[in-house]
């Protein structure tokens, strides 16, 4: 068994010395201590205490209360008014920094622990408040990857850290990966085009968050098994029709071809299209929300088993083996049911989840995937913003692909299970554990333990 070593965050020789890694873990470790140590404090003093109408006061007295206040949902607040200012002429901006640090503590390919992080940047334009043009919006997603990731020490298909995936993995890259104009035709339709990050889209209660904020493992964070044929950024359009404000119906037509980094434009659709399409119905069980949903995906793009995809790591082989092929599908039922809901505050509660995703087996790597687990708000009454995740992945991979690899990689099904607690320490400072045991696709590799501690401020 190797040992576990400490990676250096960046490949620059300057960034890379002991001496500034070592930095960084304690700077990690003190934001983490004084985060901890700052909310304490601010519950426990008792001049901090005040009511509704109190605040200049409680300013005066104890500066810090406003900082670590259950109301201040961003660590900048209103940016000396520059926030709200911006808002009422239809202009919001957000900013989130995650740091994760991750390791496979035995088992896998490699057993290491290394360090890395992103940066998320989001501005939005109500044009219709700025003068220009009524209904329409444009939404822009800039993202900033550094640092390095376990992600290929597992020996697994499924990424167990899927925030470590986007602009591109293994790239320390900073690019803008979504400019949508979204036009709202009325109540219950939009259209909208642009370059389109598809993850931005994808919403789920209890498993989404790109891996930032719920599970890690891109098996509960998206499906997998679009990968194939959905990219993560590129051109394209689309139309939603909506019930009330939740979409029940979208289709979108985009470039098969991921462009993350590039605008796209010069080559757009040059290698056919994708098409991707949901159907979201809202129901109730004992008056508590829930949907039951359908996704479809097709792609006219040519490829084999073995290209990269968008949100899984394919396996190493001969791709001269496998013929190219000019089309992929893949078909997916997911369901969400809330199982208790806080009667007291209705943002909070917890309940099921599940996927159950079938493809074409080739030219994608992955012929089934199952998914289930249990997430949502803390049961701890004590605390009412953190949030927990228990759940498990069976992948069954092709046996097209298990079959022609047998001489040099075997491979078999993969399946795993991922615990996650979020800590909301402050509405805008989350700390979150993490622990994953992944039985990969290669036989070869033993069971991956992977432990994980991962840092979200929102600015």
């Amino acid at each position: 068994m190797q040992r576990a070593r400490f990676a250096p965050p960046f490949d620059h020789p300057l960034v890379s010395t002991p001496a500034l890694r070592r930095a960084g873990f304690v700077i990690l470790a003190l934001a983490i201590g004084a985060g901890l140590a700052a909310r304490a404090q601010a519950d426990d003093d008792l001049s901090c205490v005040f009511t509704e109408g109190d605040e200049s006061f409680a300013h005066e007295l104890c500066p810090m209360s406003d900082l670590f206040s259950p109301k201040r949902t961003n660590l900048l607040g209103e940016m000396g008014g520059l926030r709200p200012a911006l808002a009422e002429h239809g202009m919001k901006f957000d900013a989130t920094s995650t740091l994760i640090y991750q390791g496979v503590a035995s088992g896998g390919r490699n057993q290491e622990f290394v360090f890395g992080g992103r940066n998320d940047y989001y501005l939005t334009a109500d044009a219709s408040k700025l003068g220009l043009w009524e209904g329409l919006i444009v939404d822009l997603h800039g993202e900033t990857l550094y640092g390095d990731d376990v992600n290929g020490s597992t020996g697994a298909i499924s990424p167990v850290n899927t925030a470590a995936l986007f602009p591109k993995p293994g790239e320390h890259v900073t690019s803008i990966t979504g400019l949508k104009f979204t036009q709202i035709v009325n109540e219950n339709l939009m259209v909208f085009a642009g370059k389109l990050n598809i993850v931005d889209g994808y919403m789920h209660p209890f498993a989404a968050g790109k891996g930032q904020t719920q599970f890690m493992n891109t098996s509960f964070t998206l499906p997998p098994i679009f990968g194939r044929t959905v990219p993560y950024s590129s051109l394209g359009a689309g139309f939603a029709i909506l019930d009330g404000k939740e979409p029940i119906f979208s289709m979108i037509v985009i470039d098969p071809v991921n462009h993350p980094t590039t605008s796209g434009v010069d080559d757009a659709f040059s290698n056919g299209a994708s098409l991707f399409g949901n159907l979201n119905i809202p129901v109730k069980l004992r008056d508590l929300p829930g949907h039951q949903q359908m996704y479809f995906s097709w792609s006219s793009r040519t490829v084999n088993a073995l290209d990269d995809a968008a949100f899984i790591i394919t396996p190493d082989g001969p791709a001269v083996l496998f013929p190219q092929k000019s089309s992929s599908w893949s078909l997916m039922y997911a369901f969400d049911q809330y199982l208790f809901v806080d009667p007291e505050n209705p943002q909070r509660g917890w309940g099921v989840f599940g996927q159950f995703a079938l493809s074409d087996g080739n030219p994608n790597p992955i012929r089934y995937t199952a998914t289930v687990g249990v997430g949502g708000s803390s049961p701890l009454k004590s605390r009412p913003a953190d949030t927990f995740g228990v759940g498990y992945y069976f992948m069954e991979t092709s046996s097209d692909l298990q079959r022609t690899l047998a001489p040099f990689v075997p491979l078999t099904n993969e399946q795993g299970v991922e615990l996650y607690y979020n800590i909301a320490v402050t509405p805008w400072f989350h700390i979150t554990p993490d622990l994953q045991v992944v039985n990969p696709t290669r036989q070869a590799v033993d069971t991956a333990l992977v432990l994980g501690l991962r840092t979200q401020i929102t600015y």
